[in-house]
């Protein structure tokens, strides 16, 4: 069961607002002079399977010895990651937005992470 930290209704917000924002810029990349830039109809969906390891450092990941394509992470590491990600391209850089966490040293990149994979705490705190 999650705590009711991650909750937080700033947190939703700041969610929906970036869901938005990333469908606006979808739809801008499609309709630039009639030709998208990217095969979005021609999209993969990947699913990953992870095991809980808590000797793995915080916002790592190992690949799992005894499960062929999956990774082992500690639990902070697995919570902490969005389920979904949309990625455009292998460089990932379109769609990157680094976070610099308010309360430990690290910065993240606030598409692959519903907050700090290091501390657990939300970018809305």
């Amino acid at each position: 069961m999650e705590s009711d930290k991650f909750k937080d209704p700033n947190l939703q917000l700041l969610k929906w607002k970036n869901n938005q924002n990333l469908a606006d810029y979808v739809n801008q990349l499609v309709e630039m002079d009639g030709n998208p830039t990217y095969m979005l109809d021609q999209g993969k969906e990947f699913k990953v399977q992870l095991r809980v390891d808590e000797s793995i450092a915080p916002a790592k990941f190992k690949r799992d010895p005894l499960v062929p394509g999956g990774y082992k992470a500690n639990s902070l590491t697995i919570r902490a990651m969005k389920k979904d990600v949309f990625v455009l391209d292998t460089s990932m850089t379109e769609l990157e937005e680094i976070y610099h966490c308010q309360k430990c040293p690290h910065s993240y990149d606030l598409q692959f992470w519903q907050y700090c994979p290091y501390c657990g705490t939300s970018p809305c705190s």
